[in-house]
């Protein structure tokens, strides 16, 4: 590489020399070096570096001076955005002032359902039912968008909900894409991508999208990330969840439905009306389906599928599941034979698919999954997921050539990366071994937060935990005259403490629910002493810098739900290894947690205020150490005298005298 580190981050580098404010950072410095020494040396990096580190930078630009192409995955779409959208931008003009200059072509690449599809809009615009006016007004707005769009991009409409159902029928998922065989093949704007990523170095894309195109590598669907050099992930504390998601089974009836209405419109397009023996096929399938997923009656929730098909209808389902078999095999063959052109190939090769995969997850006999049944609105969703994905990401990811960067804030429990490294399969020591730098934190966190933890309070357990926590809430939002994040573990304890404070608090009070979660937070900056409650959707990836957020009330420790069934199953597994599953898995998932939720208060090197985490098991179990040290390194203490003297220490005069006026809880 023909350009040090240094003489772009460091003291009187290019970034200092032409970036007004810029203040360089040692720890950034630091990872970028570890980053550049990794491309260089083709070797894993496995890096934590706090907020405030500038991880994005000290990534992308020892990246862009390797040369090779190199994908940047992120766990969110929003963290995708920001990276095409602000950073490289920046990185465009900082590359052309150095000497020599540099240049590089980057794109942005998401999931095939976010771009338009030609063939199936053009077929929807004959074919369209709307449910609402709304609806109907907003596919005209998408009609005048399709005319002029370069990209095909959804996110370049203004003010279309994510969750427009007409948009699925004019996007196409990798089953639904006919392909090279379609008419508009040339014009496909994810055509147009493909081509565009292979003469990118710098493709930005997500965790969802890398690991969908892995899969679909091994099938007969294009790829449509390019052949790469290198890989980064950032956000890497999502990895194992998103393996989970695509190297598993899925079956619903949301999935025959879409592709019954496939079938349906693939006719259509070509005759006027359905055919008799098209509308029996069609609606025997149809049936089936209703049968065996209404078989199912269950609240919401996630259940072991053995417990879901059990029960007074259990010989209901049976029947029902080999009726709904039955019949995927008949409309099978009936949709090969169907005059409907090159199309009746794909949509017999989908059927056989959901045959074979409803097959294989009702049969429940590989030990290696968890068989899961989750009801979610008028949805019932049956999966296979793997219980242990080290082994896969070992064959699909580490046995891959070429250096491989994992950088987040939040990858050590206790101070180490033990659990991070072994959930995925890598080798703590010796050859093959990724690097690990864990960077020291880059605000003041000893002067600016306060973690309080209440060790007076009951056990989360107890029946009277819920009174102790509404009372500490009241207090602390008094002390800090609101501005806070309250943020719950479940729905059911948020809309418990909501209910009895919402009237009390003397500040607005906003509530997750109530509207679209960018609107809330927008309106939680707007007004200053709002307060907010909230579930997991907020304790990661919400930015808020000032002082709009000075608390963040944590509920309780982050454990995931001890019931749920790819947790019960890979509890059984740890402990089938000799393990503690405790101790090696639950406590170091929700340190990880905890943390993501500790990172929403301090942003800037402005912020400070108070981190409230109402679990007393933190002062009462042995595993409370390993949370505490897991967390950036405030001071924690124990009462609530000593967090109104903290916080009158910093307050303004007003703030002082209002927090010395309210009730102190016991």
């Amino acid at each position: 590489m023909a350009h040090d580190i240094r003489h772009i981050l460091g003291p009187g580098g290019l970034l200092a020399s032409h970036l007004p404010g810029y203040e360089p950072r040692p720890q950034q410095v630091e990872m970028a070096q570890g980053v550049q020494d990794a491309f260089q040396g083709n070797h894993a990096l496995v890096v934590e570096a706090a907020t405030g580190t500038g991880k994005t930078l000290a990534y992308l630009i020892p990246a862009i001076l390797s040369g090779q192409c190199v994908v940047v995955s992120t766990a969110t779409r929003a963290l995708q955005e920001q990276i095409f959208l602000k950073d490289i931008p920046f990185l465009t003009q900082l590359f052309r002032k150095l000497r020599p200059a540099r240049s590089f072509k980057a794109i942005n690449i998401k999931g095939r359902t976010n771009y338009l599809c030609k063939l199936r809009f053009e077929q929807a615009q004959q074919t369209a039912r709307f449910r609402t006016r709304q609806e109907a007004d907003l596919f005209k707005k998408i009609e005048r968008w399709a005319e002029r769009t370069q990209t095909g991009d959804r996110a370049e409409i203004p003010g279309l909900p994510d969750d427009y159902a007409p948009w699925r029928e004019i996007t196409a998922t990798g089953n639904q894409c006919v392909g090279s065989e379609c008419e508009k093949f040339e014009e496909c704007f994810v055509t147009q991508i493909r081509r565009q990523a292979k003469e990118a170095q710098i493709v930005v894309t997500n965790h969802h999208l890398f690991f969908a195109d892995l899969a679909l590598r091994s099938g007969s669907v294009s790829p449509i990330l390019p052949d790469y050099d290198a890989v980064v992930f950032d956000e890497a504390h999502h990895l194992e969840e998103t393996i989970t998601s695509y190297f598993g089974y899925q079956a619903s009836n949301f999935r025959v439905t879409e592709l019954v209405g496939d079938t349906q419109r693939a006719i259509e397009s070509g005759a006027s009306v359905l055919s008799p023996a098209a509308r029996r096929a069609i609606d025997e399938l149809e049936r089936a389906s209703e049968a065996f997923f209404g078989s199912i009656e269950r609240p919401e929730g996630r259940y072991p599928l053995a417990e879901a098909l059990a029960g007074p209808r259990a010989q209901e389902s049976e029947r029902a599941l080999q009726a709904l078999r039955a019949e995927l095999e008949t409309f099978q063959g009936w949709v090969a034979t169907a005059d409907i052109g090159d199309q009746a190939e794909r949509l017999a090769s989908r059927t056989r698919e959901v045959r074979e995969d409803l097959e294989r997850i009702t049969g429940q006999a590989h030990p290696g999954f968890a068989y899961i049944a989750e009801v979610r609105g008028r949805g019932v969703f049956l999966e296979a997921a793997p219980i242990d994905v080290a082994r896969i990401f070992e064959e699909k990811v580490l046995s891959v050539e070429g250096p491989q960067i994992y950088a987040s804030a939040t990858l050590t429990t206790g101070g180490t990366f033990d659990y991070f490294l072994g959930r995925l399969g890598m080798k703590r020591e010796g050859a093959g071994a990724p690097r690990t730098l864990r960077l020291p934190p880059v605000f003041d966190y000893r002067r600016n937060a306060l973690v309080y933890v209440p060790r007076r309070l009951p056990d989360p357990s107890a029946p009277e935990w819920l009174d102790g926590v509404c009372q500490i809430v009241e207090y602390l939002l008094k002390l800090t005259e609101g501005r806070a994040f309250v943020l719950f573990t479940s729905y059911r304890n948020m809309e418990q403490v909501h209910q009895r404070l919402k009237d009390s608090i003397p500040y607005r009070v906003l509530c997750q629910g109530e509207a679209p979660r960018l609107e809330l937070l927008e309106e939680f900056r707007r007004d200053v002493s709002s307060v907010l409650f909230a579930t997991g959707a907020f304790w990661e990836g919400v930015d808020v810098e000032g002082e709009a957020l000075s608390l963040v009330i944590l509920d309780k420790l982050p454990f995931a739900n001890p019931t749920d069934p790819l947790v019960q199953a890979r509890t059984r597994y740890a402990e089938s290894r000799g393990a503690n599953a405790f101790m090696h898995y639950a406590v170091p998932q929700a340190a990880i947690a905890l943390k993501q939720g500790f990172g929403r208060l301090i942003r800037s090197q402005r912020d400070q205020g108070i981190v409230a985490i109402l679990d007393s098991r933190i002062a009462s179990k042995r595993y409370g150490r390993i949370f505490l040290e897991s967390l950036p390194p405030a001071s924690v203490v124990w009462n609530a005298r000593e967090v109104r003297d903290w916080w009158a220490a910093r307050a303004s005069p007003p703030q002082a005298s209002a927090s010395a006026a309210a009730p102190r809880p016991a």
